[in-house]
């Protein structure tokens, strides 16, 4: 219960700056079947193609390019039931297509048996369909100190459905390097609804071994943004 408070609590936090009527303000909420990132399994729980998780959070924009919000999502994080993420930026459109997000995010397990919080700071440039886009980690644990290479490929079909493709390094000067990868698709369901479906994994590591988490996984969900 004391997880799940502080999880709303951060999620109020990106509103709380903002008038309740406000046009920047919008919401998602969501459910996985699994959370993956970078390839890699973020839920500690027995290893199963299938852990659910309820995912969502709070976005503010100032109109001006500046942006905040929060994003969370259970599992089990170290000893934490939930993930809660903070971040900050300033996102705006270059001449001939070209746009540009720079930006700063903490993320951070309440209720972890170690300290696992850590800050990363991020900076893409899309044009098209492409978006590459590079993270730094900044906190001082060299573990935490990490930077991961992506490129994002969007591609829509129609006016529903779109096709996505992510390929990723992640630098290998720490246990936590490892190239990924996913592709999947995105079907506009109508009324804010999405429904997804992605093939995500990793690869080897500096040593030549593979991370805990990385196999490749079918990750099903479904969201709505409002």
């Amino acid at each position: 219960m004391k997880t799940l408070k502080l999880a709303l609590l951060a999620a109020a936090a990106a509103a709380v700056i903002a008038p309740a009527q406000a046009e920047g303000l919008s919401y998602n909420i969501g459910v996985v079947s699994l959370y993956k990132f970078g390839g890699i399994d973020q839920d500690s729980r027995e290893a199963k193609s299938a852990r659910p998780a309820i995912q969502g959070g709070v976005d503010y924009d100032f109109g001006n390019g500046f942006y905040v919000g929060n994003w969370n999502s259970t599992g089990k994080f170290s000893g934490a039931n939930v993930e809660v993420d903070l971040y900050a930026g300033y996102a705006n459109e270059l001449a001939n297509g070209f746009n540009y997000d720079i930006g700063l995010m903490r993320v951070i397990y309440p209720d972890a048996n170690a300290n696992i919080n850590y800050n990363e700071a991020y900076v893409s440039l899309g044009y098209g369909i492409a978006t590459f886009k590079v993270t730094h980690g900044l906190t001082k644990d060299v573990n935490k100190r990490f930077e991961r290479y992506s490129l994002t490929l969007s591609q829509p079909v129609n006016d529903k459905l779109t096709v996505n493709l992510v390929l990723a390094d992640r630098n290998k000067r720490n246990t936590g390097g490892a190239s990924d990868y996913s592709v999947g698709a995105e079907y506009d369901l109508g009324d804010g609804m999405t429904a997804t479906a992605v093939v995500a994994g990793a690869g080897k590591i500096a040593d030549g071994t593979k991370p805990i988490g990385h196999k490749s996984r079918l990750i099903v969900g479904l969201s709505k943004s409002f």
